[in-house]
This record gives structure tokens, C-alpha cells and sequence, in this order.
């Protein structure tokens, strides 16, 4: 293969942004646990035949590690290892960050609750937080989630 004068250029900059893309950090994996009853028990929640919608609100949850974006997985609180899914009324259906609370009753549900059944320890000690754009100035595991806001976790 001959190269000129005008396709080095070229070829030094496909080169470089290819070596940047293979190094450049993606997504934190904290994965769903698989014992979602034991989890959502943990929280001190209870699973339900079917979702609830006495009490129906949605709070975005956006996570980040050590800088880094953390992917919140799908299923957290639901339990698919049955004939027919079991939920728990503080759940995940899909990775946008979506925090569903669908409960039977009105009462409030927190962010510690939430990642006692993602299985994430360590909020406390580990993470601030902001809620609304505001900075959260106390143990980000008693942030109550309210319809329509955005928590965001910043974790070491």
C-alpha cells in the first residue's frame, strides 16, 4: 500500500480517534440482583401480583461512579422467575432511569429503599447527591421520591 502526502493526515486522525474510542470509559455495570424477593423484603417492602396504581409517581434516577455514568438496569423489583411477574410498588422496567412507584396505598418510598433492591450498598458513606438541581445536604438514602423529579447520585 502507497501512501501520499494528503491520506497521512487522514490516516493519523482515524488512528488516533480509534485508540481513543477502544480506551475511552463506558458505563459503570452495577447489575439487577437476581434475589429480587429478598431484596425487596430488605427494603421493607412487599411484592404484589400485579402493579398498583392507587398511588402512581415517577422519578428519574441518574448515577454516576467515580465520574463515570452507571447504567440503572431494568427489573429491579420485579420478579420474572414465576409463571406470571410479581412486582414490588418501587421498580425498574427498563435502563432510563425511570423509578417506578405504584403502590397500593399513598406513602413515602426513598432512594435508600430503592437501592436496598438494587443491592448497592454504601449510599451513605459513598455518594451526595442533588434532587431538583439542588444540592442534598443529608444522607442521600432518606431522599423520598416525588413524581417528576430527577435525584442525581454521585458515588466514589
Amino acid at each position: 500500500m502507497t501512501t501520499n502526502r494528503r491520506t497521512l493526515p487522514a490516516l493519523a486522525l482515524l488512528l488516533a480517534s480509534t485508540a481513543f474510542a477502544a480506551s475511552a470509559p463506558g458505563p459503570v455495570v452495577w447489575p439487577a440482583p437476581k434475589d429480587v424477593p429478598e431484596r425487596v423484603r430488605a427494603a421493607g417492602l412487599e411484592m404484589l401480583d400485579s402493579e398498583a396504581m392507587d398511588m402512581h409517581i415517577h422519578t428519574t434516577l441518574k448515577v454516576h461512579s467515580g465520574g463515570r455514568p452507571v447504567t440503572v438496569p431494568a427489573d429491579i423489583g420485579i420478579d420474572r422467575s414465576g409463571p406470571k411477574p410479581r412486582y414490588s410498588p418501587l421498580h425498574t422496567h427498563d435502563t432510563t432511569g425511570t423509578l417506578h412507584v405504584e403502590s397500593e396505598e399513598w406513602r413515602d418510598f426513598t432512594l435508600g429503599q430503592f437501592m436496598t433492591e438494587w443491592g448497592v450498598s454504601g449510599v451513605r458513606e459513598k455518594c451526595g447527591a442533588d434532587v431538583a438541581g439542588r444540592r442534598w445536604a443529608g444522607d442521600p438514602s432518606r431522599i423520598v421520591l416525588r413524581d417528576g423529579e430527577t435525584i442525581t447520585l454521585r458515588c466514589r
